[in-house]
């Protein structure tokens, strides 16, 4: 049966929640150089269809993201970023079949409100999982790009990708003060056992 067409707020400088899953939860990272070419694929979709990224963490069976449209919709965005994945990782693997569960899910995010919240959510995905005792020590995390000191090749991939001074001057002028308060507001979420204020399961709409 044909999927039925997603329904969006078709509206520029929209701000999402993404997630997308392994279908069955399978791995759809098995080494390094599959998450080198994924982030090496967001590269060249910002390119294709300009949009903002403030966020993300890949992990073997899914992947968050906190995007910002500019004026291509979020559906043409991940359609390129997901179907260019399948390609490659068909190629290495082989195999048939869905790679992903679904599509990929999305939330609306209120700037205002859940904008760092959202952020937080991501960049302590990994450290919430079990996989690692802090954020920092996620490899293939945005939150590397605001610690100091941390300047591997895997960094510099993820650093060309967010818009790390957008994203801070939502919070100030002053951005090494933000960052730091960012720093500092990470912390305070990773001893929180409290729920985030926002949906933490996006749908699929």
């Amino acid at each position: 049966m044909p999927r039925k067409p997603r329904k969006y707020i078709i509206a520029p400088y929209s701000l999402y929640h993404i997630v997308t899953r392994g279908n069955n939860q399978r791995r759809i990272f098995r080494s390094p150089r599959d998450y080198k070419k994924f982030l090496k694929i967001i590269e060249e979709t910002k390119k294709k269809f300009p949009f903002y990224l403030y966020s993300l963490n890949l992990l073997s069976n899914h992947y968050h993201f906190e995007l910002e449209t500019k004026e291509v919709p979020i559906s043409k965005i991940m359609h390129q970023i997901n179907t260019s994945y399948v390609k490659y990782f068909r190629k290495r693997y082989g195999g048939s079949g869905h790679l992903f569960q679904e599509r990929f899910f999305s939330s609306l995010i209120n700037k205002d409100s859940y904008f760092w919240e959202v952020s937080a959510y991501i960049d302590l995905n990994a450290a919430r999982a079990g996989l690692v005792e802090k954020p920092e020590d996620w490899p293939w995390s945005s939150y590397l790009i605001y610690i100091k000191g941390k300047k591997k090749e895997k960094l510099k991939l993820i650093e060309k990708l967010i818009d790390k001074e957008r994203f801070l001057r939502y919070g100030g002028e002053d951005l090494e003060k933000v960052r730091f308060s960012y720093l500092k507001f990470i912390e305070e979420r990773l001893k929180s056992k409290k729920e985030p204020p926002f949906p933490i399961k996006p749908k699929m709409v």
